[in-house]
């Protein structure tokens, strides 16, 4: 089985598969002025308002779910 260049390279924008809590955050706010703190990141997670996967003890995320889900939930429409 071969991978693709995004699951490789560790500093791809939108790497396919499921990464750390850390790593999600870079990937869904790229610009660190405007990041979340990973503390408010995991209430969000505690609030279940973005998905996780847990696989023994340790969470992973799709950055690509977050960010839909950050999306749906956050998203002010106007009129």
């Amino acid at each position: 089985m071969t991978m693709s260049h995004s699951q490789t390279n560790p500093n791809a924008t939108t790497p396919a598969g499921l990464v750390n809590a850390e790593r999600c955050l870079c990937i869904v706010f790229p610009d660190p002025e405007s990041r979340p703190s990973l503390r408010y990141f995991r209430e969000l997670q505690a609030k279940r308002l973005i998905p996780w996967r847990k696989i023994g003890r340790l969470t992973f995320f799709d950055a690509a779910e977050v960010r839909r889900a950050l999306d749906k939930q956050f998203t002010v429409q106007t009129r």
